[in-house]
C-alpha cells in the first residue's frame, strides 16, 4: 500500500465507479491503467465493465488511498439494484435493462450504450448510473432526450477513449473528459437536445421510484414487488417487438413505432437505437392503461397467443400468469372471459372497507372483490377462496348493479326487513291473550294480521305459541333440559302446545285451521 492519493475527490451520489475512477486520474493527471494498478495491483480492470467487476482487493486499494469507506465505493458499482431491477450482476453476461459502457475489444468503443445529457455535463461534469439504465431516455433534472453518440461525426459516447484508447496522458487537460467526443474532439455540451413526451416522462419517473422503493405500482393489482415489475415490463417490451403486436398498437392508439429493427436477431429490449426505445416506452405506458383488459383486448384481437407472453420467464409472477392465462389456447380451450368490476370504488378504497368491515361475511365479500380487481378471472378467484364461481359471479353483479351498499346487506341487496312480525309490547299482550285459553291457529292467525298487517305461515304460528318472536333457527328448534320444555318425538313441539287427539277432526283440520 503506498498511501493517500494527493487529490481525492469525493464521488457524487448516484455515480457511476467508472466515472469517479476518471475523475481520480485526472485529478492527480494519471493515466487510468496507472492509477489502478497503483492502488490495486489489477493490470486487466479496465478489460472489463469496471462498473460490474470489482475486485475486493482492488476495492480495499481504493479506500486505502482515498479515505472512502469500502461501502460507499460498492455504492458506486451496478451492484446497487441488484435483487430489483435484475435477480444478480455477473460480471460479462448480458443482462436486462442494463446497457454496455461504450468500450469494446482494444479500448475502441463499438455500439452506442452510454447516454448523457448535454445540461447535466454542462452543470457538473459527472456520469450518472442511471444513464446505464435503458429505460432511462430522458434526463428527469432537464425534461429532455438523452443523447448517446456524438452529433457531429456519430460516434457513440465513451468518455474511457479519451484516455484509454489515446495512449497519452492527461496532463494539460484542464477539463474532465466527459464532455468532449474522442473522436472528433466536438463539445458535447452544445449538442442539441429534444423535448419527451409528457407520458413517457411520468411513465420514467414512476419506474425511478420503483427502484428506490422496492416496491412497483402496478396498475389494478396495487404493489408488486419492484423484480417482478421490472420482469413483467422487459417482458412485455418483448411483446411489442412482434410484428403483429406493434401493428395492433400502432393502428389502436396512433402511435409512432420504432423506425427499424434491432440488427442483432432475437434480440432484446437493449438492441434498440435510443430513439426507438423511447418510442417503444411510449407504447408500453398506453398498454399499461386499464391494465389488463387494453392488453388483452388487443392480444387477441392480433392473435398473440399466451407463448410469447411468458416465453423464458422464470418464474412467472402469479398475478400476470392469471393475466397470460386469458389468451391460453392449450388443449384447444376457449380462453376464459375477463370480468369488469364497475368503477365504484378504487382499489385502495375497497381494501380500506375490506379491513373495516363489521362482520366476517362483509368483509369476504370485500376481499373477493379486491381479488377480482387485481385478478380479473372469476374462476381463479373462486378457487383461492375457497367458493363456487357462481357464488363470485353472483357477488361482481350485486357489487356492479347495486353498488358498495349492497356488500353490507345480507340479502342479496334487497332493502332488509324487520325480523319480528310483532313488536314487543304486542308479543307480550298475545303472550297474555294465550295464558287465558286455548286459542286455535285461525284465531292466532286473525290476530296477528289485525296487528302486523300480514297474516303468518303455520311455522310463525308456533313460534309465536312458543313466546319466540325471532325467525330463526334457534326460534323454531325447542330448547334443552335449561328450558321450561324437553325435546318430544313430536318434531320439536312443545308438549304443552302439542294439539290432542281432540282437537282433530276426522279430515286432519285443527279447530278452525289446518295443521
Amino acid at each position: 500500500m503506498r498511501g493517500l492519493l494527493p487529490v481525492r475527490p469525493r464521488p457524487f451520489g448516484g455515480e457511476l465507479l467508472s466515472s469517479w475512477m476518471m475523475r481520480l486520474a485526472h485529478a492527480n493527471v494519471e493515466r487510468l491503467t496507472y492509477l489502478t494498478t497503483w492502488v490495486g495491483g489489477d493490470r486487466s480492470f479496465w478489460t472489463h465493465d469496471p462498473d460490474r467487476r470489482l475486485r475486493p482487493d482492488v476495492r480495499a486499494g481504493l479506500s486505502a488511498a482515498t479515505g472512502v469507506p469500502e461501502g460507499a465505493i460498492d455504492a458506486l458499482t451496478l451492484k446497487r439494484f441488484e435483487g430489483t431491477l435484475f435477480p444478480a450482476l455477473a460480471p460479462r453476461a448480458t443482462i436486462r435493462w442494463l446497457m454496455p459502457l461504450g468500450k469494446g475489444s482494444g479500448y475502441r468503443h463499438g455500439r452506442a450504450g452510454l447516454a448523457f445529457c448535454p445540461g447535466c455535463l454542462s452543470e457538473d461534469q459527472h456520469l450518472r448510473q442511471e444513464w446505464r439504465l435503458s429505460f432511462v431516455t430522458c434526463c428527469p433534472r432537464h425534461v429532455t432526450a438523452l443523447l448517446d453518440s456524438c452529433p457531429s461525426c456519430g460516434s457513440a459516447y465513451a468518455p474511457l477513449s479519451n484516455d484509454l484508447g489515446r495512449g497519452r496522458a492527461w496532463l494539460g487537460e484542464r477539463e474532465l473528459p466527459f464532455a468532449w467526443c474522442p473522436e472528433c474532439g466536438h463539445d458535447l455540451r452544445r449538442s442539441p437536445t429534444g423535448e419527451v413526451a409528457p407520458e413517457l416522462s411520468r411513465f420514467q419517473a414512476t419506474l425511478l421510484a420503483a427502484l428506490e422503493d422496492d416496491a412497483m405500482e402496478w396498475p389494478g393489482a396495487g404493489e408488486v414487488p419492484a423484480l417482478e415489475g421490472f420482469d413483467v415490463l422487459h417482458q412485455l417490451l418483448a411483446v411489442l417487438r412482434l410484428p403483429e403486436a406493434q401493428r395492433g398498437v400502432v393502428a389502436a392508439s396512433d402511435l409512432t413505432g420504432p423506425a427499424r429493427m434491432p440488427g442483432r436477431r432475437n434480440g432484446s429490449f437493449e438492441d434498440w437505437a435510443l430513439a426507438d426505445r423511447r418510442l417503444l416506452l411510449v407504447q408500453l405506458a398506453w398498454l399499461l392503461g386499464e391494465w389488463p383488459h387494453r392488453f388483452l383486448g388487443l392480444m387477441r384481437l392480433q392473435g398473440v397467443t399466451r407463448r410469447p407472453l411468458v416465453y423464458n420467464m422464470s418464474p412467472i409472477p402469479p398475478w400476470y400468469d392469471v393475466v397470460a392465462e386469458q389468451v391460453s389456447q392449450r388443449n384447444g380451450k376457449r380462453p376464459r372471459p375477463v370480468v369488469t368490476l364497475a368503477p365504484h370504488l378504487s382499489l385502495p378504497a375497497m381494501q380500506a372497507r375490506r379491513d373495516a368491515a363489521d362482520t366476517e361475511l362483509e368483509r369476504r365479500r370485500w376481499d373477493i372483490l379486491c381479488r377480482l380487481a387485481q385478478t380479473p378471472d372469476v374462476v381463479e378467484v373462486a378457487r383461492h377462496v375457497g367458493v363456487s364461481d357462481q357464488t363470485v359471479r353472483a357477488l361482481l353483479r350485486r357489487y356492479n348493479d347495486l353498488g358498495p351498499g349492497a356488500m353490507v346487506r345480507a340479502n342479496r341487496g334487497r332493502a332488509e326487513p324487520g325480523r319480528r312480525l310483532l313488536q314487543p309490547e304486542q308479543e307480550a299482550e298475545l303472550q297474555a291473550w294465550l295464558a287465558q285459553g286455548r286459542v286455535s291457529n285461525a284465531e292466532l292467525a286473525d290476530w296477528m294480521e289485525a296487528r302486523c298487517g300480514r297474516r303468518p305461515n303455520a311455522t310463525s304460528l308456533w313460534t309465536y305459541r312458543r313466546g319466540c318472536g325471532v325467525h330463526s333457527r334457534e326460534g323454531r328448534r325447542v330448547g334443552g333440559s335449561s328450558g321450561s320444555t324437553k325435546r318430544l318425538g313430536n318434531g320439536g313441539i312443545p308438549a304443552t302446545a302439542c294439539p290432542t287427539l281432540e282437537d282433530v277432526d276426522s279430515a286432519g283440520m285443527l279447530d278452525g285451521g289446518q295443521v
